[in-house]
């Protein structure tokens, strides 16, 4: 079910920046907050697709689970504070 916004991109860019930085993760948490901010977007849009029942599993094979992405948010948002 992937639509026009399904995240590849965001993925696929995190391969390549790891590529290019000798895999430093560091290099490339730019493009990892993309992917995640993405995966966001598609939980909060498919939950509204659903009639606002919340969904677990992403439709984007690009996104982990639901768990994982909002874990991950509430770090960049605790790390955004804290600068």
């Amino acid at each position: 079910m992937p639509g026009p916004q399904d995240c590849q991109e965001e993925a696929c860019a995190i391969q390549s920046c790891l590529t290019k930085n000798n895999y430093n993760e560091s290099a490339c948490s730019a493009y990892v907050e993309s992917l995640y901010r993405c995966c966001q977007k598609i939980y909060q849009d498919a939950d509204k697709d659903q009639a606002g029942k919340r969904i677990e599993e992403s439709p984007s094979t690009a996104c982990p689970i639901r768990s994982v992405v909002e874990r991950k948010m509430k770090r960049i948002e605790a790390e955004k504070g804290g600068q």
